[in-house]
């Protein structure tokens, strides 16, 4: 593997580490068992807009990766 390659692998494994830790705070979100504060529902949107860059991200690179 080249060097372009193991960054391009070590960016997957990073983009894939965050979104299980998005998916960890939602979770948490979903269960809380109350009402979410104005705060908690701003920082599930936030989350839900990272979750869809990280997916663009990975689509490239993965695109990137299969030439």
């Amino acid at each position: 593997m080249g060097l372009e390659s193991d960054a391009k692998t070590a960016r997957i494994a990073a983009l894939n580490a965050e979104i299980d830790a998005i998916h960890s705070a939602n979770t948490f979100y979903w269960r809380q068992g109350r009402a979410a504060t104005r705060e908690a529902r701003a920082e599930y949107r936030r989350r839900l807009d990272r979750l869809g860059e990280i997916r663009k991200e990975l689509a490239k690179l993965r695109s990137l990766t299969d030439l």
